[in-house]
């Protein structure tokens, strides 16, 4: 079994990084907060709280909210590109000011991230003998991410959607196929429908007795739910603004796989073509996971989590708080890199996970400092320069993983068929 000094370590220093963004965040000022995500979300809520539903997604009347919310700043508008549903649940916040509303959102976000992780660190295959160090250290790890920091700041959304995953692999773990993939598809659509892509080609490929049904059961309730909040006016309306999205921010802040090409090419028609195309690949290869945990469940972990990754590339729409969806898969991760360590190396695999995780976290980080280097001195590092190859390298990790766990099983059916054929 793993020591445990180097567990503690990592825990420490994951706690002492959560406590800084927390510090930050908590110093946030009133033109911050005015400034980030979490406007349009309150301009989403608010807009439904006082009758607003076929007309839920016009610019125009998004704009002019906005502006009397952000005054005397004037700065642009921040469209609500969310699914109808998240409107509905942030019209109670909307009664409060701005800046209260900002820090009990945010608070709520990290509370349901936290709870992602919980749910994941008790659904996880640890060992029997596992060292309770690593449970959390594999927990504080991963809420240390810089998609936290990003997710506070921001008061961002993400953590639904790490929340709705974290509970699909619990069920899935217990072999109730539908209730996962009903909840993973209901959490998507509440808030970040377009997060969910590669892992519905994950679920496909999957092909599970019941997945299917959850799925549809999930996207049906989903989707009448919305239709009842909003009309068809008010969905025609979330389709117009979520396809003229993409364009209205630079590509290269995408962690996604536009990003890259986005950093290459800039906002071009050609680096649209190549995300669709890297699209269209992540799901192709996320189909290839779920068909490989088709022959064998035991390889859930590492396919899932090459799922997760892929579906933050495969997105048209992914910032660096959306990293949060990988805190749960970290957990996961390492407690199946802890349970399948091979006596000789106890600590490789453990460290290959920790180690790619870091990765992306770093990066996020170096990205979020380039952010602020860019404001005083004019230098920048675009997520899509630093972030995307980080992810399609932790992606790469994964389905080697989930390949070297089926040439294993393999290997190992094949000695036994021979063993069988021996003694008959």
């Amino acid at each position: 079994m793993a020591a445990a000094r180097p567990a503690r370590y990592t825990a420490a220093l994951a706690v002492a990084l959560l406590a800084a963004y927390v510090v930050v965040w908590a110093h946030v000022g009133a033109t911050d907060i005015g400034r980030s995500d979490f406007t349009s979300t309150y301009v989403g809520g608010t807009l439904l709280r006082e009758g607003h539903r076929g007309d839920l997604y016009s610019d125009a009347l998004q704009a002019a909210v906005h502006s009397r919310l952000v005054a005397p700043d004037r700065i642009g508008n921040l469209p609500f590109v969310n699914a109808p549903m998240a409107a509905l649940l942030a019209a109670p916040v909307t009664l409060l000011g701005l800046d209260v509303a900002y820090r009990l959102w945010g608070l709520l976000q990290l509370m349901l991230l936290v709870v992602a992780v919980l749910v994941a660190m008790r659904s996880a295959p640890w060992p029997r003998d596992a060292r309770p160090a690593w449970r959390v250290a594999a927990a504080c790890t991963a809420l240390a991410g810089a998609g936290t920091f990003a997710l506070l700041m921001q008061a961002q959304w993400s953590a639904v959607s790490a929340l709705g995953l974290a509970l699909a692999y619990r069920e899935w773990r217990h072999d109730r196929m539908a209730r996962g993939g009903a909840l993973l598809v209901a959490s998507a659509a509440i808030a970040k429908p377009h997060l969910a892509l590669a892992l519905l080609a994950f679920m496909l490929g999957w092909r599970a007795r019941g997945l299917v049904k959850g799925v549809v059961i999930g996207g049906l309730a989903a989707a009448s739910a919305s239709v009842v909040l909003v009309g068809p006016a008010g969905i025609a309306g979330f389709f117009q603004m979520l396809t003229s999205s993409a364009t209205r921010w630079d590509l290269d802040t995408f962690v996604s796989f536009i990003g890259l090409p986005g950093a290459i090419l800039g906002n071009t028609a050609a680096a649209q073509a190549a995300g669709i195309a890297g699209s269209v690949l992540a799901c192709t290869l996320a189909f290839w996971l779920g068909a490989l945990v088709r022959r064998d469940t035991t390889r859930l972990e590492p396919a899932l989590a090459g799922a997760s990754v892929l579906t933050l590339l495969a997105s048209p729409h992914a910032l660096l708080h959306d990293l949060v969806l990988l805190a749960p898969v970290a957990v996961w991760s390492l407690a199946y890199a802890i349970r399948h360590a091979q006596t000789a190396r106890p600590m490789t695999e453990a460290a290959v996970a920790l180690g790619s995780w870091a990765l992306v976290s770093v990066a996020g980080l170096a990205s979020l400092a380039g952010g602020a280097l860019a404001l005083a001195h004019g230098g920048a590092l675009p997520p899509g320069v630093v972030v995307t190859p980080a992810l399609i390298a932790c992606a790469v990790v994964a389905a080697l993983a989930t390949r070297k766990r089926d040439r294993s099983l393999v290997a190992h059916r094949a000695l036994a068929d021979a063993r069988l054929a021996k003694v008959s």
